[in-house]
């Protein structure tokens, strides 16, 4: 069992590494887009710790409460995402590099869900995010190359933080997760608390470390932002579930700092979200704000240790929600850059509206029964605030609202008669997933959840938000025509990141202008020549592009990530 387990979960690393020698190229291909199939059929299975106690430092895979909810959710994405890339995409070799990252990332991220160990979660987390950089970059465009500089430093940052945090916890000699968790809970574990809380938040967008999603979005393919957003940076908050002290140890410092940042997360991602002009830019803030609304579960855990078994499951219902939803919103968007044909632009309209009401917890959505799950697992919290829950999430749903609003008016599918038929793959796959969004958070919810969600009240709850949203926006566009509104400010993606890279360009050029100060200084003095000062920026400049092109190839790049993640396993047996 613990084989099959192992296998299924390296099937789309064994995939991609067919995909460079030329003799097996050819079936490779075919079996790229169904490369998760394995790990969703295997997910059905119970296996609370497969056999590998033979892995580096005794490590071991397994399924467990946890796992057995996030890893189909999460294969079942990934299988969505390579269909509609496999038929969607121009095939070629530009399919072939695709693939190579897309299915790396993918065994990464399988991986790490299953892992009951610190060193094994950490080597698949790692080959997650470092082969996430080729997918976001894969257009070779000056932007794509752009977001993905902003990607590959706060993912190294965050493994800095995260690696940091591990050999920490880890000085006893022991990277069982549970054996972490004691030592995070018992000892002074403010450094690695830290680091943890900045380490894995990068990966999920939290307020400050956010600013690579809204670049990363809008220049990646579209089923690459699907997985993205739907899946990978959820695997910060895995960590998070995986290493606190959830449910185990009061933490309320902790936990009031991190709820503070998720409702800044919820709040900003909206704001800086509004004035956004593409689609993708506006799912991509839409990511941020409801990370969020996960985070401030997360810490109500830390808060209050006795009430983690119902915000367990009221976090895992928000992952469930939000990776189907965004996941189909974002496919869908890959519609957006052809003419559909009438019936068919009609029908992404559709589902972009349900879509997006269901982000707002709307009437009937998985939206709601989440935001109903953390109401009712947050009133065994007996804490002054707690009256103030209900209230702010409604607020919460008006600006996501608002937000949804604004990415409905963008979003419109060009129509065109005689448009080309789109492939039934892609249309099927997408589909599929936007029917998992709607279906598998009734599934997933308790029967008295859903009772709940079905009551007048609850009905009521959420739909006065958005009809004050609707409210709010047909006034200002109403304003807006009769031109005595004010213009929304201008915010570019990437928000902080873009001030941040504005200063770092200053400080370089002035750090560059007194470097060829002190050079014509030392050139007075016959020690460097004319040509080493006009020709030494070129040059370096030059290195670093031609580094950058062999790392955006997968044949370069990708090779060496598949033989590294191989030697990683050989070191494990």
């Amino acid at each position: 069992m613990g084989g099959l387990l192992i296998l299924s979960l390296c099937w789309p690393l064994l995939t991609a590494l067919a995909l460079l020698p030329p003799a097996s190229r050819p079936l490779a291909r075919r079996l790229a887009p169904w490369g998760a199939l394995p790990a969703l059929l295997v997910s059905a299975l119970t296996v609370a710790d497969a056999d590998t106690g033979w892995l580096l430092f005794g490590g071991s895979l397994g399924i467990d409460e946890t796992a057995a909810v996030l890893l189909p959710v999460t294969a079942g994405l990934w299988l969505a995402a390579g269909l509609f890339a496999g038929y969607h995409l121009p095939a070629g070799h530009r399919r072939d590099v695709f693939f190579g990252w897309f299915l790396a990332a993918m065994a990464g991220n399988l991986l790490l869900l299953t892992a009951f160990d610190a060193v094994i979660f950490y080597l698949c987390y790692t080959l997650m995010s470092v082969t996430a950089y080729g997918l976001i970059v894969h257009s070779g465009e000056a932007e794509a190359r752009h977001a993905g500089r902003y990607y590959f430093a706060m993912a190294v940052i965050g493994e800095v933080c995260i690696v940091n945090a591990l050999m920490l916890l880890a000085s006893q000699g022991s990277t069982d997760f549970a054996a972490l968790r004691s030592g995070l809970a018992a000892g002074d574990s403010s450094i690695a608390m830290s680091l943890l809380i900045v380490g894995f938040g990068i990966k999920a967008g939290v307020f400050g470390l956010h600013f690579w999603l809204p670049l990363a979005h809008p220049v990646a393919p579209a089923p690459a932002s699907a997985v993205l957003s739907g899946a990978m940076i959820k695997a910060g908050l895995v960590g998070w579930l995986r290493l606190f002290p959830l449910g185990e140890s009061a933490m309320p410092g902790w936990g009031a700092l991190l709820a503070v940042l998720g409702i800044l997360t919820t709040v900003y991602g909206v704001l800086a979200g509004l004035p956004q002009t593409r689609p993708k830019t506006i799912l991509a803030y839409s990511s941020i704000s409801q990370i969020g609304l996960m985070t401030v579960t997360i810490a109500l855990g830390l808060i209050a240790p006795s009430a983690w078994p119902l915000l367990h499951a009221a976090v895992l219902l928000f992952i469930v929600h939000h990776g189907f939803t965004k996941g189909a919103l974002f496919l869908g968007t890959g519609l957006l850059h052809e003419p559909l044909r009438p019936v068919l632009a009609r029908l992404v309209t559709v589902v972009f509206a349900a879509a997006s009401l269901a982000l707002a917890a709307g009437m009937y959505t998985g939206g709601l029964l989440a935001k109903l799950a953390l109401k009712e697992a947050a009133a065994g919290i007996r804490a002054d605030w707690y009256p103030l829950l209900a209230p702010a999430l409604g607020v919460s749903s008006v600006l996501t609202a608002l937000l949804m609003l604004r990415f409905l008016a963008l979003a419109r599918p060009a129509v065109d008669r005689q448009a080309r038929p789109l492939s039934p793959a892609v249309l099927l796959s997408w589909l599929a997933l936007f029917g998992a969004s709607v279906a598998a958070p009734w599934w997933l919810a308790e029967p008295v959840l859903r009772a709940t969600a079905l009551a007048p009240a609850a009905l009521w709850d959420a739909s006065w938000p958005v009809v004050l949203a609707a409210g709010i926006a047909a006034s200002v566009v109403g304003t807006r025509r009769a031109g005595l509104g004010p213009r929304l400010p201008a915010i570019p993606p990437g928000d902080l990141g873009v001030a941040l890279e504005t200063g770092l360009i200053r400080f370089g050029r002035r750090s560059a202008s007194l470097a060829v100060t002190r050079a014509l200084a030392l050139r007075e003095r016959g020690i460097v020549t004319a040509g080493n000062i006009a020709s030494g920026v070129p040059r370096w400049s030059a290195y670093a592009s031609a580094i950058e092109d062999n790392a955006a190839a997968w044949s370069v790049t990708g090779a060496l990530a598949v033989l590294l993640a191989v030697a990683a396993a050989w070191l494990m047996i």
